[in-house]
């Protein structure tokens, strides 16, 4: 799919169904798939919401537990450690994601241009955009999905590489 002008309204209707639901863009992306037979990739998702004004609704955060402090259970034993360090990987990144983008010299076959990416924390892809305007992205571990600010910091840095690079 190109654009979202190919969408009827009632498959808009239901994708704001979706997302006034709060279903993240993975599953979405899966919906578009299953329920309305339109194969798009995770990128392409991301774009068709934006491009029809969608936002996934969020759910509202639980108010935070007061911290209790625990006593060291033995002499010698330390009191808990860096409150960061016991933070899942995603929730550290959320607002400090970070990726370096690089331009192939030798462009991927039926790719206008081409490169890799390494996002914070190590994982890396390559990716492409062709000659309709639609960006992929292959990531070398199968079983890493960019976050959204990942993906994200990705596009500016990728804007900004392509801009010095004049293409």
């Amino acid at each position: 799919m190109s654009t979202a002008k190919s969408l009827s309204e009632e498959q808009i209707a239901k994708i704001q169904e979706w997302a006034d639901a709060g279903t993240d863009l993975s599953d979405i992306q899966k919906l578009l798939g299953s329920e309305l037979d339109v194969r798009v990739t995770y990128l392409e998702t991301r774009f068709l919401l934006d491009d029809l004004g969608i936002e996934i609704a969020k759910e509202p955060e639980p108010e935070p537990e007061p911290e209790v402090e625990e006593a060291p259970e033995a002499a010698g034993e330390e009191g808990p450690g860096d409150p960061e360090a016991d933070l899942p990987a995603e929730s550290a990144l959320d607002g400090d994601a970070t990726a370096t983008v690089t331009i192939d010299t030798v462009q991927r076959p039926g790719a206008i241009v081409s490169g890799r990416v390494t996002f914070d924390g190590g994982e890396s892809a390559a990716w492409w955009l062709d000659q309709m305007g639609r960006l992929g992205m292959d990531t070398d571990n199968t079983d890493f999905k960019p976050s959204e600010s990942q993906l994200m910091e990705f596009q500016r840095e990728l804007q900004r590489a392509i801009q010095e690079k004049g293409l």
